[in-house]
């Protein structure tokens, strides 16, 4: 008998100890305890354009467009703070990022605008660009312009150049001082 009773105490002991390493351990008491993202893939994906502020008046986000190597136009969002001015160059140093995040490199060597219209001029990394294709082409000239447009009052039209002269590409040749879009 006392076999099985040395047997059941050691059991119970066992069922103790298993029962107290089961219950819940307060994560903000027990620095032993680390708490992980609630959404590890938004949060840890580099690619992510901005995460929402809950609560913070300081802090406004903006929209505008981006473009991917097949040509597809998908919506983008940035958190600006509120003592930051909204202006054109603002606008596109977000577009240039985030075509850079899809493998696009583009560079803009001049933002100006005159009697409402922005004109954006491109250097020579339009060409590379250009070679990806006109549906490439197309999508980030298009991407631009309704960026702008969507986010700046008081321009109505969007033109562009290359190196401050006419735009000339493969695939397009606008006329000097051409309204490529407008409101």
């Amino acid at each position: 008998k006392s076999a099985s009773a040395l047997i059941c105490l050691i059991g119970f002991v066992l069922i103790c100890l298993f029962l107290a390493s089961c219950t819940k351990k307060d994560p903000d008491t027990d620095p032993a305890i680390t708490q992980q993202p609630t959404n590890i893939d938004e949060k840890d994906d580099p690619k992510a354009t901005s995460y929402e502020v809950l609560n913070n008046p300081q802090v406004t986000k903006i929209g505008y467009y981006s473009v991917d190597t097949s040509g597809k136009i998908k919506r983008a969002t940035s958190l600006v703070n509120d003592s930051a001015s909204v202006t054109p160059e603002l606008i596109l140093s977000y577009f240039v990022d985030s075509l850079e995040d899809e493998s696009i490199v583009l560079e803009i060597d001049d933002v100006s605008v005159q009697d409402e219209i922005c004109r954006i001029s491109f250097n020579d990394s339009i060409y590379d660009v250009s070679s990806m294709g006109k549906i490439v082409e197309t999508a980030v000239l298009d991407a631009a312009a309704q960026s702008i447009l969507d986010n700046i009052d008081d321009v109505t039209g969007v033109s562009y150049y290359i190196n401050n002269k006419q735009y000339s590409t493969n695939n397009y040749s606008f006329e000097l001082n051409s309204i490529y879009m407008g409101n």
